[in-house]
């Protein structure tokens, strides 16, 4: 353990810290997950050029855009975090954050498809180290009553950096070239890295309790996954994250080639609707927790449950929706399927924030980030890995109706979040008993 170890019976790493510190942190960490965001998703609204000018298929791309980058960032996630929980998760979050946002602008220089697939295996090496480090500070930072609104800002960078990717990067594509839009979405994240590293402080770490025995990383993760529930969170969260991956990264695609839209209005309403609706989703859904778990701890994966459930018919209907009908918004005609994908974003974004503050209350501090890690390993191996390939391979084999078969493809892959959402209930009664528990040997 290094210098910044405290016995267990030391104060809890939140009381240290005034709260427009803590809020700057939040800010902060916020913001680089909002590049982390961008960068890992910008493929999504250039998967048509790039597609064009390599000449790839739809499995192809599905392929670049998901696995190629998920395997690499969802694995090594798990011995990056076992890293910062015994080093420095700021320094981790650092340096990931500069690799994968300098790799982020190299893919500009790819000369073809397989060259693009290795930068972006980079991007993902780099990421493996930028969310799990946050997730276990802002447990630190914030008292475990505030988590899942913490948990919930946090929720909303994927969101606004759906609006900047998506609209940002088709306008920058059309007028540039779509290299140009990796170079001025990666040189950002260098900058922001050095501010982290230069104003965010590492809380000190708790020892843990003297009847754990940390023997290495596999034995953490056999304790980790043993605790009670969290396979079925895993579970959860990984085909809640196999159907929003899916749908995350075609959605632009099924809008030109069924809709017709321009690449530049897919990506702002697309963008519109993550920053608004998702946005609305996550805060609301943290806010939701927090208050009615004081009552009865199973909302904390109720609630997850609930956006699922509410949220695939939506998510049907902007899918299947006839082309035909139409949205006029002043001299604006848009497809009326839109208003059915502002719904689904606001019920689909339920279960980021809690799942992320469940998993952080039920872990013991030094398992954190590696609990995070590995959960992340479910959203982004099952959810983004295999999500976007999935439905690139279904819409190949659906080609023989045309341009509507991503949509049949989407369809299909949105589905299987009633997967996640069982999972969920299932896993609810065990995570209550387990933070009882807990609490009570905390009380003895």
């Amino acid at each position: 353990m290094n210098d910044s170890t405290q016995n267990v019976t030391s104060p809890a790493p939140h009381h240290l810290y005034s709260n427009r510190y803590r809020y700057y942190v939040l800010a902060l960490l916020t913001l680089g997950y909002v590049f982390n965001f961008v960068d890992r998703q910008v493929m999504t609204i250039l998967i048509e050029p790039i597609k064009a000018e390599f000449g790839a298929t739809d499995t192809q791309m599905g392929f670049l855009s998901g696995l190629a980058f998920a395997l690499f960032y969802a694995t090594l996630g798990i011995p990056v975090a076992r890293l910062a929980d015994r080093w420095s998760r700021r320094n981790v979050l650092t340096i990931s954050m500069t690799t994968w946002s300098a790799v982020t602008a190299l893919c500009t220089t790819a000369t073809g498809f397989w060259h693009l697939l290795l930068l972006r295996i980079g991007v993902g090496v780099g990421e493996a180290g930028g969310t799990p480090p946050s997730q276990s500070l802002f447990a630190d930072y914030f008292a475990p009553e505030k988590r899942a609104f913490a948990q919930g800002i946090l929720a909303t960078a994927p969101n606004i950096g759906i609006l900047v990717g998506l609209f940002g990067g088709a306008v920058i594509a059309e007028a540039y070239g779509w290299r140009t839009v990796f170079l001025v979405f990666g040189i950002p994240g260098v900058l922001l890295a050095a501010l982290i590293q230069i104003t965010v402080k590492e809380p000190p770490k708790l020892k843990p309790a003297s009847e754990v025995v940390d023997q290495g990383l596999f034995s953490a993760l056999r304790h980790i996954v043993r605790l009670p529930s969290f396979i079925h969170i895993m579970v959860g969260v990984g085909f809640t994250g196999f159907a929003g991956y899916g749908l995350g990264v075609w959605s632009p695609s099924f809008l030109v080639r069924v809709h017709s839209m321009s690449l530049v209005d897919a990506g702002l309403y697309l963008g519109l609707s993550g920053v608004f609706g998702g946005g609305l989703g996550t805060i609301s859904s943290g806010l939701m927790v927090d208050a009615l778990a004081r009552r009865d701890r199973r909302w904390q994966l109720w609630v997850p449950a609930i956006g699922i459930f509410l949220a695939l018919p939506t998510q049907l209907a902007f899918l299947l929706w006839p082309v035909e009908h139409r949205l006029m918004i002043g001299s604006v005609d848009l497809p009326f399927a839109l208003v059915f994908m502002g719904l689904s974003a606001v019920f689909a974004s339920f279960w980021i924030a809690p799942s992320y503050a469940a998993v952080q209350n039920l872990v013991p501090q030094h398992w954190r980030t590696q609990a995070s890690a590995l959960m992340l390993l479910a959203i982004n191996l099952l959810g983004m890995g295999l999500g976007p390939l999935l439905v690139g391979m279904l819409s190949d084999g659906f080609s023989a109706y045309g341009d509507d078969s991503i949509r049949y493809a989407l369809s299909i892959g949105v589905s299987l979040s009633v997967v996640g959402g069982i999972a969920y209930l299932s896993g609810s009664t065990k995570y209550a008993r387990a933070i009882a528990q807990s609490e009570e040997g905390a009380d003895t």
